[in-house]
């Protein structure tokens, strides 16, 4: 009998006999020829290493992101877990993924959806809101220029009467027409206080000729969006009782304004009691001074909270 392979099985029973082997293996040497731990004989791929679980074979991922090709949305792009294999596709570098920036292809904050801030003419206003893009203006006019109708020197938008050449130190009125109300940056500035009814939200006749020019005035300047109107107090008496006397009474100032042909939707009443002061209540002067009504302008910038 012989064994040339000397694996201890004979050469008529060796299934390898120019190789040693095991008799479990009829004599034939175990091979692994991708060295995954499989032997060829039950690898479906013997020459790609791959797991068990795989019967030998690879995980198709041609990425090599991690993710198999099977389960991978983007199998030809490396990308993370999270997005199922596909990469972060962020082309202007601006950290907004360009399937939802609105402009893709141009840098921008997140609070613009991706897209720059444009200012074609360099006013400060954004071309979005301004109104004149192309000529430099003031944010008060929405981009627009100042402009000056009857040349009195006195810009329509601070002017008490547009159309009328008057002074200036009469906000643009002849000298004749008195002045209570001046435009100012923010607010309309009254020159005198709004009376009431003591304890009451009723507005004293001695305040109509004043509240008749702050409606004039919004009448004739439309670019004057909306207008907070704002009932303040002193701290006597119970502050929140206050707080709803105050808030009567700039609704009964809005009442009126609205009377006088102003549009409703351009006004909200608002009080506040003695919350905000402007002067010492200590003294009968500067608690006169605290109740007050005032009227501010609301910009964009200036957005009521």
């Amino acid at each position: 009998m012989e064994d040339a392979d000397f694996d201890g099985v004979m050469d008529k029973d060796d299934a390898c006999p120019s190789e040693a082997g095991t008799a479990a293996r009829q004599g034939c040497p175990r091979r692994d020829v991708d060295e995954d731990g499989i032997e060829d004989a039950l690898d479906t791929c013997p020459k790609e290493a791959g797991p068990p679980e795989r019967r030998g074979c690879p995980v198709p991922d041609a990425d090599k992101d991690g993710i198999e090709d099977g389960g991978d949305k983007c199998p030809s792009e490396a990308g993370p877990a999270e997005r199922q294999g596909c990469p972060v596709h962020d082309a202007d570098k601006d950290g907004i993924e360009d399937g939802v920036d609105k402009c893709p292809s141009e840098a921008g904050p997140a609070e613009r959806q991706g897209c720059p801030v444009r200012d074609a003419d360099g006013d400060g206003q954004v071309d979005e809101r301004d109104a004149c893009p192309t000529e430099p203006g003031l944010k008060e006019l929405r981009g627009c220029p100042a402009k000056d109708s009857d040349n009195d020197s006195v810009a329509d938008h601070l002017d008490n009467c547009p159309t009328e050449a008057g002074v200036a130190d009469n906000q643009g009125c002849p000298a004749k027409q008195k002045q209570f109300v001046a435009i100012q940056k923010g607010k309309l500035e009254i020159k005198e206080q709004v009376f009431f009814a003591t304890g009451k939200a009723v507005i004293q006749p001695r305040s109509f000729k004043l509240l008749g020019q702050v409606a004039k005035v919004l009448r004739e300047h439309p670019e004057v969006e909306q207008v907070s109107i704002e009932g303040h107090t002193d701290n006597r008496g119970k502050a929140e009782a206050n707080r709803e006397l105050s808030q009567a009474r700039a609704e009964s100032v809005k009442k009126y304004l609205v009377g006088k042909d102003v549009e409703a939707s351009r006004l909200e009443a608002r009080g506040f009691g003695p919350d905000q002061p402007i002067a010492s209540n200590d003294t009968e002067k500067g608690r006169a001074t605290n109740r007050r009504v005032e009227f501010i302008i609301i910009t964009p910038e200036r957005e009521l909270k």
